[in-house]
């Protein structure tokens, strides 16, 4: 009967404790984003678009777009791309849509981001 009391104590702290933590900090949503393609991506997906120079029929910003699939899924060729270039540094890149292979170049400003180029690659 001991060991069922201390379990009961133990199973009860274990769960008033998680409540409090939850209570004062309440959920928190994170993000890894450890890598130098994962931070470039997450960089693309925070900042805010640029939208009048989005002249490609397949680009919009819909969830199954061109674009949320290269921020989201793409890599970036950082030997194809130039990240110190002023006024604003220029990212290439590559990733599938609806089964083809595409391209996309584009710049990082400080406060938006810059759709250059949508090309669909050739194999």
């Amino acid at each position: 009967m001991a060991f069922l009391k201390r379990l009961l104590f133990y199973i009860l702290g274990i769960g008033l404790g998680t409540l409090i933590v939850l209570a004062f900090f309440g959920e928190r949503d994170f993000d890894y984003a450890y890598g130098p393609n994962a931070r470039v991506r997450k960089t693309f997906r925070t900042k805010a678009v640029d939208s009048t120079q989005m002249n490609w029929p397949d680009l919009n910003l819909a969830k199954d777009s061109a674009y949320f699939h290269a921020v989201v899924e793409g890599r970036v060729k950082f030997g194809e791309s130039e990240p110190r270039k002023e006024p604003c540094g220029s990212y290439t890149l590559y990733f599938s849509w609806e089964a083809d292979p595409y391209k996309m170049v584009l710049e990082n400003c400080p406060d938006t981001v810059h759709i250059t180029e949508l090309v669909r690659v050739k194999d």
